[in-house]
């Protein structure tokens, strides 16, 4: 289907692009089940990620040669090992704003995002980062980004019953703002992966550890944040995930009919220990009241 790069302006050929990169879904379907669950639509099952045709071959290029810089560097380095410390160079940054880029601008389309006060900055975002990604300046105006490493989650007393599996395995983009909005940002998160760019209003002072330099620098775990903006984000978020709708019966043969069929290799997958984890904590709190 022909239409207009998103990226570069030509009319060309679109790609079925991921907004989120391909290598985090076949990640997530290996350390899993063989199918991905939508957590907007709990019986709509994806195989293969979150795709617009926005992007021609040329940007998709572009972007892939960052995505696998980042899925060698950061991403397999940090879930086979997350005590050492690992360096980083400009391209994190790049990484960072061009999946940020890719949500944003999908998101701008949805009605409930165009009705808001606060839409004509976020185009101003997503033009200063279009920029960035093209070459035009070294560094964008927007460059409060910042990336949460998680992991398997301890204890907490939040108001969920899935909070290590959001944390670990979900994978999710969206707007986040409050109301009035004195605050808002872009974020996209996967597997223990969680990055927001603020774009107006926030608490800077307790991010340092998580905020990504333009150039060099390292992450390493656990960071230590402070920002009642986000945290107060990621506490709803787990609620209304708490709150979805629930599968429907059919759904849930198809589910059982799945694990039947691989179940040894689930019982040893990753997911399958976030859902244990969860069940413990699940016990845990339920003892505290």
């Amino acid at each position: 289907m022909k239409g207009i790069c998103k990226l570069y302006d030509v009319e060309t050929e679109l790609r079925d692009s991921h907004i989120i990169p391909k290598f985090v879904f076949d990640y997530t379907k290996k350390t899993g089940s063989r199918f991905l669950r939508n957590f907007a639509n709990p019986n709509q099952r994806v195989q293969d990620g979150f795709k617009r045709r926005i992007l021609s071959e040329k940007a998709e290029q572009l972007f892939s040669k960052k995505e696998k810089w980042f899925a060698e560097n950061i991403f397999r380095p940090y879930l086979e090992d997350s005590e050492n410390p690992l360096s980083y160079d400009e391209n994190l940054m790049f990484f960072a704003i061009s999946v940020l880029w890719r949500s944003l601008i999908c998101h701008l389309t949805e009605p409930n995002i165009q009705s808001q006060p606060y839409v004509n900055k976020l185009k101003l975002v997503a033009a200063d980062w279009k920029s960035y990604l093209l070459g035009n300046q070294t560094k964008p105006q927007f460059s409060k980004i910042y990336l949460l490493l998680t992991n398997r989650v301890s204890w907490h007393l939040l108001d969920s019953d899935e909070a290590d599996y959001y944390l670990t395995r979900a994978i999710d983009t969206t707007i986040v703002a409050n109301d009035p909005p004195t605050f808002v940002a872009v974020y996209a998160k996967f597997n223990r992966f969680a990055f927001w760019a603020t774009v107006h209003g926030g608490n800077p002072k307790g991010l340092n550890e998580l905020k990504i330099a333009a150039g060099r620098g390292s992450l390493s775990f656990p960071q230590q944040w402070s920002d009642p903006y986000m945290q107060s984000f990621f506490k709803n978020r787990l609620k209304q995930l708490s709150n979805l709708p629930p599968v429907s019966e059919n759904q849930k043969k198809v589910i059982e009919n799945d694990f039947e069929r691989n179940k040894e290799a689930f019982l040893d997958s990753d997911a399958a220990a976030a859902m244990r984890n969860d069940l413990r904590l699940k016990s845990y709190i339920n003892n505290k009241k």
